[in-house]
């Protein structure tokens, strides 16, 4: 299907109003096993009885499995298959499934979506799903300023004023002086709310939770939209959205497990988390209370954590993993059919994944990176046209943010706000840039920058090549690598001047990645702020008329490039393969990025090839 028309597909499938979404429909899918199909045909007859154990990978150590928490792939891949919210996303980008909701139905003159409840959706201990459970975790994501916690915040009617109550706002009620403390200082207090004030604080926040547009009615949740909101469905299928028992999150996090442990995490998926090697495996069995467990085929996901593609390209040839993402510059191996033949591997999948990867700033307490002309002058010292001909191959270079395949109001959005806002290996500029932004600073060289990057063999020659074009304009950069969960932790605390950063798409509208540079978004690490930026944000996102509202998303996207708040690098592409005994593993550019809900393995092929 060309990628335009599942776009357009897409928007159409969110954008419907007034009806009810029962089940899915037969549509083109972004899936591997036609191969696989055939190969189950030939062994139709051919009886297996046993477990269906896939052998998969993460690229590495998630760096916390609680949903209402989680900020990277790695977390919200292994989360998908877990757990499951109101709706689940579906085979193609954009669409939905069924989740904890059987569907549901709109209403557009209150715009209120009611979600449909279904009356089997069981937690793993075989206790139900219930509404207060979804409303638990509602509450806990924005009681802890979860990092989407904007996505109930900004969208549900009411979220907003219980989500801006804070101990600290109470605090400051009962006593003005404490908005005089420092951080320290104010910490401490709180730590040391006697019974007496958690149980005020706690009354008004069921005050103001009273108000909150998000009530069950019957066997119904219904939810009223605060702005226009299309996309809103897919919402509530990401991990954020999840539901929370709240007796066994007290328990477990009393005990420091909630979602850092296997026994810390309680599904409501179709897999529950048996093991957890931290920084090795994952093992995931079927969830036997599962509600559609009958439709889940693979009994055991087991998940090696491998961030260097090298040796995951290893495994997957040996046959120790039953599909991977390749590489590009082993691309046009593996496009090969010998290779493919050789391998026992289906036709790759090659597809953007609707991802913009950049370098992050520091815009709060770092002089350098704080000044625009140093950051004008890095962004365009970046040749990013030779990056993707000879190190990512296959990638785009990315000079604006929103990616290229994103829809616009009649094109995309790359087409109609400009292919490229900014010219790409402009030395010249970078130094002139440079010069100025020395000057600014009173300095006459920039001292050697740090620059946080993965600890994977492909993060390194990503950076290497930046920094080697950083250098031919006069700018010094050390790489430091760092595992995954650690550098988001440093991103997370604002410790770092630079970052290799990137950003994938929550749900099918290009506010997905605009309103991430917000001021209040839990995610702007760089803590950018500018209150310009954010009226464009408020106004795009209030916004009834199609025409204004994104004309007030383009002229965010031009003020992030002319403030050069991230150095865009490329958008990439992604490139896959299975074994041919695997089917229906799907690859999508919204929510995990693979998928086996679908997916289906014959295990007497399997273990044929294994006895080669």
């Amino acid at each position: 299907m060309r990628l335009k028309k599942l776009w357009a597909m897409s928007l159409a499938i969110v954008m419907v109003l007034s009806i009810a979404l029962t089940g899915c429909g037969k549509e083109e899918e972004q899936t591997v096993g036609q191969a696989g199909e055939q190969v189950k045909e030939e062994n139709k007859d051919t009886k297996f009885e046993g477990e269906k154990v896939l052998d998969y990978y993460l690229s590495s150590e998630p760096q916390t499995l609680d949903p209402q928490q989680m900020w990277g792939q790695p977390d919200i891949q292994v989360e998908n298959m877990f757990m499951e919210g109101l709706m689940r996303f579906g085979k193609d980008d954009g669409s939905l499934e069924p989740g904890i909701a059987k569907g549901y139905t709109y209403d557009e003159a209150s715009n209120t979506y009611a979600f449909e409840l279904r009356d089997d959706a069981k937690w793993a201990d075989g206790s139900l799903v219930t509404a207060e459970d979804l409303f638990f975790g509602w509450r806990l994501a924005m009681d802890t300023t979860g990092a989407y916690s904007f996505l109930i915040s900004d969208y549900i009617e009411g979220a907003a004023d219980y989500a801006a109550y804070t101990k600290t706002t109470f605090l400051t009620e009962k006593d003005p002086d404490f908005a005089n403390l420092n951080e320290d200082e104010q910490g401490a207090r709180m730590e040391k709310m006697t019974d007496e004030e958690k149980a005020e604080f706690e009354a008004k926040q069921d005050e103001l939770w009273g108000n909150v547009k998000a009530v069950k009615d019957g066997n119904n949740i219904k939810i009223t939209v605060a702005v226009p909101a299309p996309y809103f469905p897919n919402l509530t299928a990401f991990a954020v959205y999840a539901p929370v028992k709240e007796d066994f999150y007290k328990e477990q996090s009393a005990a420091n497990k909630y979602g850092i442990e296997a026994e810390g995490l309680l599904a409501n998926g179709p897999w529950k988390v048996a093991e957890w090697a931290h920084k090795d495996n994952f093992k995931l069995v079927k969830n036997e209370h599962y509600w559609n467990k009958d439709n889940i085929n693979i009994d055991v996901v087991n998940m090696k954590m491998v961030n260097d593609v090298e040796t995951r390209t290893n495994l997957l040839k040996t046959g120790a993993l039953d599909g991977s993402a390749i590489q590009a510059k082993d691309v046009p191996d593996f496009e090969d059919m010998a290779t493919l033949n050789e391998l026992n591997l289906q036709a790759m999948i090659n597809r953007p994944d609707y991802g913009v990867f950049y370098i992050e700033f520091n815009h709060f307490d770092n002089p350098i990176t704080q000044n625009k002309n140093i950051r004008r002058a890095l962004m365009y010292a970046m040749d990013r046209t030779s990056f993707v001909e000879k190190i990512n191959l296959g990638d785009r270079p990315a000079l604006a943010i929103i990616p290229e395949i994103f829809p616009g109001l009649e094109k995309t959005f790359r087409e109609e706000n400009g292919i490229e806002l900014f010219q790409d290996n402009n030395k010249e500029k970078a130094k002139e840039s440079l010069a100025a932004g020395l000057k600014e600073l009173g300095m006459s060289e920039l001292p050697t920058m740090d620059l946080l990057i993965g600890d994977g063999d492909i993060d390194q020659k990503v950076g290497e090549k930046f920094q080697a074009d950083w250098k031919e304009v006069g700018i010094n950069v050390n790489l430091v690598p760092l595992p995954w969960s650690e550098r988001l932790t440093r991103l997370q605390k604002g410790e770092f001047g630079m970052s290799a950063s990137g950003w994938g798409p929550d749900y099918p509208d290009a506010m997905t990645f605009l309103d991430l540079f917000e001021s209040i978004n839990p995610n702007n690490s760089g803590k950018y702020n500018n209150p310009e930026y954010d009226k464009l944000i408020q106004a795009a996102k209030n916004e009834i008329d199609p025409t204004k509202r994104m004309q007030y998303m383009y002229d965010a996207e031009k003020t992030l490039i002319d403030d050069a708040v991230v150095a865009p690098q490329y958008f990439r592409n992604v490139h896959f393969t299975f074994k041919n005994y695997v089917s229906g593993a799907v690859i999508r550019g919204v929510g995990a990025t693979t998928d086996f809900y679908w997916a289906d393995i014959d295990m007497a092929a399997k273990n044929a090839e294994k006895q080669k």
